[in-house]
């Protein structure tokens, strides 16, 4: 390795541009150093690889083949180095905030994975997710202070442009010790709601999607239980209280269990929208990610 020592990036540099111009005068010039100073250089790369480089001519200079082959490798390196450091560089710029609104949890499915690559990409940026209905984020948004927009296909915000559309199939949801028997059978919907319901209030997407199709259908239905936490829902489901709808993305843990029905409720469908006045510098680097992953 000691007979390497001396050659650096500036040296290899002088080397390219003399390749190139195929003339001392013309690349000392390009290079604003001495023509004797790029000279002596030159030399030293030669001496150090114990090979000659160039064929000098009253012309200017022409390659060897050491000097091809070298040329060809340093050409190739300096390229690879350049877009490392633009690529070190820009994720380095990436900072600041990005603000996604949502008006459901669901928006988890499709946005985490996207979420989670791009905070890995881009340490420095701080990402604000707020869950609220969509006239608490029409304030947000009036403030400048969101950037994506996750809502409910039926609900309006002015001001957006759609970029992605998802559907979320609801399932009947219950806990392991909940009536064992309806483990592994297929049930009617008649079966089904002579059991006892958890389910969130008649405001939310999926309880509407429910009770149209029930009204489709020409059922008359009340839960047994019902509010407006979803949380509170998940654990008395848990717990046995009853059937609940939802996500089963949410519903992952090895307490709960998902019913087989011969029937299938409609889908329901959500948009991924940009907001069109959003400043943030890392809008459009976010939405690459999220193509990505969608």
């Amino acid at each position: 390795m000691s007979m390497y020592q001396n050659i650096n990036l500036n040296t290899l540099k002088y080397f390219i541009e003399v390749a190139n111009t195929k003339n001392i005068t013309k690349a000392s010039k390009c290079l604003n150093i001495s023509q004797p100073a790029l000279t002596k250089a030159i030399n030293q790369l030669e001496q150090d690889l114990n090979s000659f480089l160039f064929i000098r001519s009253k012309k200017g200079v022409s390659l060897t083949p050491e000097g091809e082959i070298l040329y060809q490798y340093t050409k190739t390196m300096f390229k690879d180095l350049t877009c490392t450091i633009n690529t070190i560089n820009i994720s380095k710029q990436k900072s600041g905030d990005l603000y996604i609104g949502a008006t459901t949890t669901n928006f988890l499915e499709v946005v985490l994975p996207s979420l989670s690559a791009f905070k890995t990409k881009y340490p420095e940026v701080h990402i604000h997710i707020i869950l609220e209905e969509i006239h608490v984020l029409e304030n947000y948004n009036r403030l400048g202070k969101l950037d994506i927009l996750i809502k409910n296909d039926y609900e309006y915000m002015e001001n957006i442009e759609l970029i992605h559309s998802f559907d979320i199939q609801d399932c009947f949801i219950v806990s392991k010790n909940f009536v064992p028997s309806l483990e592994g059978r297929v049930l009617s919907l008649e079966e089904i709601l002579q059991y006892p319901f958890v389910l969130l209030s008649n405001i939310t997407h999926g309880r509407k999607n429910f009770d149209s199709y029930l009204k489709s259908k020409g059922i008359l239905f009340s839960p047994t239980y019902e509010f407006n936490s979803y949380s509170l829902c998940k654990e008395l489901i848990k717990n046995g209280f009853g059937i609940g709808i939802g996500n089963p993305i949410h519903y992952q843990e090895e307490q709960f269990t998902i019913l087989k029905t011969d029937f299938r409720l409609p889908k329901r469908n959500f948009d991924v929208c940009l907001i069109k006045t959003s400043k943030s510098q890392v809008l459009k680097d976010f939405i690459r990610f999220l193509s990505i992953s969608g």
